[in-house]
């Protein structure tokens, strides 16, 4: 942390309004930042978590209203309500273009993804599993669980790249490999696993490809490879509500249940379905279908355009990830500035972005992801990510350009007169 500004506490976000702020009197901030005062804020952190479209709402309000509906019971209210549920699995499966029955409703991608992956083993963990280590943590930290139970894990390096390549699954192979679990995109650099080419690396071993697939759908649009035997998707990625997601899980791939009780979702998953959630997820789904493909092209105009510009007024400026990346993300190191700073500096601007760390302990660690891509810690630290969705405007991220180059350099600024003074 810069000695200068050491009275915060940027973990805690504790005082951040009571201490003197030193970017209030810059210009790009003028007008935004005022004691008690609104302004309007930007918002490029949708990796985290979107907004609720207000069509999606809309779609849930009837079940929220309506007469208690739960579709495992018999009478007609029930059986209503499985209509309702049979008809957002198909609106789901068609998009992906897989089975119905292959649809499994969870509570989001952390859940779906521990079922495609613990749901192996019934009982004893053995065998061998390859991934990288660039996964997000519902993968990295379930395998490491697993791994302390007796499954034998290849963390394969993707590099600055951001991505393992396909000869590298392929020589990671073994006779006793039970499954392949990758990312299709990362939600920190956006860099994409060439699905394409991995899948039938796995499909001519045999071998499941399990596929977090969060950070890739709403994306861009895509069908799921016949060699890939699982992905867990999220609904608040994609503008409809937390607690919802699903897992589609091949119809040959049999898993044990991590959640048992009644028979519900093919009796892979126990408990009464959250029906306004599903409904919602549905249509969200279903929205893709029309936003998808010219929002992809939109968010990748706009996300080339706030790097770009950024790589001028704010130089020196690092893109992380040297893959091809989804449309919307793009992570950016700023050396000579702290990533924990200039967060808060950013959010009192008013523009929300993402450092990629857990505030833990009273201390924000550089990313784990970007640390195992190769990077410095000091880089590392000094990175942010922001990530747009399909209502970010081009004022919008004008207006970002402004006000990250200024505070860049505001941050810059103080650290140097602070050096000098020591």
């Amino acid at each position: 942390m810069n000695p200068g500004l050491k009275a915060w506490d940027f973990c805690g976000w504790r005082g951040l309004r009571t201490h003197a702020n030193p970017f209030l009197k810059y210009p790009a901030l003028k007008g935004r930042v005022s004691a008690g005062g609104r302004m309007k804020r930007i918002y490029l952190d949708n990796n985290a978590t979107t907004g609720v479209d207000p069509r999606i709402l809309n779609s849930m309000l009837p079940e929220l209203s309506a007469i208690p509906n739960n579709p495992s019971s018999v009478h007609y209210f029930g059986q209503e309500a499985k209509s309702r549920l049979n008809q957002a699995r198909e609106t789901i499966a068609a998009f992906l273009g897989v089975k119905p029955q292959e649809i499994i409703f969870t509570s989001g991608g952390t859940e779906a993804m521990n079922l495609l992956l613990r749901g192996f083993f019934p009982k004893e963990v053995s065998g061998h599993a390859i991934t990288s280590n660039v996964e997000h943590a519902c993968v990295f930290q379930t395998l490491k669980h697993l791994e302390e139970r007796g499954l034998q894990v290849d963390y394969l390096p993707a590099g600055l790249f951001g991505a393992v390549m396909p000869d590298q699954i392929k020589a990671a192979i073994r006779p006793n490999t039970r499954f392949i679990a990758l990312t299709a995109a990362s939600n920190e650099t956006g860099v994409k696993h060439d699905l394409d080419a991995i899948g039938p690396i796995a499909l001519d071993a045999g071998i499941p490809l399990i596929v977090d697939g969060v950070a890739w759908l709403g994306k861009e649009l895509f069908k799921v490879h016949p060699g890939i035997a699982g992905m867990g998707f999220s609904g608040h990625k994609i503008h409809a509500p937390q607690g919802t997601g699903f897992a589609f899980v091949r119809s040959s791939l049999k898993l044990s249940p991590q959640l048992t009780g009644g028979i519900q979702e093919y009796n892979l998953r126990a408990g009464t379905q959250n029906m306004p959630g599903i409904i919602g997820l549905a249509k969200a789904i279903s929205l893709l279908k029309t936003e998808l493909p010219d929002a992809t092209h939109r968010m990748a105009i706009l996300r080339d355009k706030l790097e770009s510009s950024l790589l001028q007024t704010a130089n020196p400026v690092i893109v992380n990830g040297m893959g091809p990346r989804i449309c919307n993300t793009c992570n950016l190191s700023f050396p000579g500035v702290q990533g924990d700073e200039l967060l808060i500096a950013l959010d009192l601007a008013g523009i929300a972005a993402s450092h990629g760390s857990a505030c833990s302990s009273g201390a924000l660690e550089p990313s784990r992801i970007l640390t195992s891509m190769g990077l410095p810690p000091q880089m590392a630290r000094s990175s942010l990510r922001f990530s747009l969705c399909r209502d970010t405007t081009s004022e919008e991220i004008d207006r970002a350009i402004t006000v990250i180059s200024e505070v860049v350099k505001t941050l810059r600024n103080l650290y140097t007169a602070t050096v000098q003074k020591e």
